[in-house]
């Protein structure tokens, strides 16, 4: 599955089904996770890679920071692994969040529905660049 594939498949349905019920905490998660995902396939499908050739997770980390996607991975990997520690040695936690209130869907000062629209809205653009674009060929193949 190439990174179009899994945009279609994948987060365009989670994000649909969190605003269709946006009280749904498991449903904002399920978008979150699945945006976070999309940026692994983001990286080798941009640099011409055939769909079963492997990324370097740094190579995702800077897409993230390059596509302003920084808050989804810190977002992500806290509500995925429940406690991460930052580089200023900050620990944020999900613990707090309470599944019941929007209030709290916070992580690190980040607003959990704020993350995800905005996060949507730069995949959605980059979706829709990367469709009018022919794919790209492989490295080192010869046209």
């Amino acid at each position: 599955m190439d990174a179009w594939q899994h945009f279609r498949k994948w987060v365009v349905p989670d994000y649909n089904n969190f605003l269709r019920s946006p009280s749904d905490f498991h449903l904002l998660e399920n978008a979150i996770l699945s945006m976070y995902a999309e940026v692994e396939y983001l990286g080798p499908h941009q640099r011409g890679y055939p769909p079963d050739v492997s990324d370097d997770q740094r190579d995702a980390r800077q897409m993230r920071n390059d596509l302003n996607l920084a808050n989804l991975q810190v977002c992500a990997d806290t509500l995925k692994h429940v406690r991460t520690h930052q580089d200023d040695g900050v620990t944020l936690s999900s613990t707090g969040i309470d599944t019941n209130n929007a209030n709290t869907w916070k992580i690190g000062g980040h607003d959990l529905i704020e993350v995800a629209h905005s996060a949507f809205a730069t995949l959605r653009e980059i979706s829709r660049i990367e469709s009018a674009r022919p794919p790209p060929l492989a490295p080192n193949v010869d046209a």
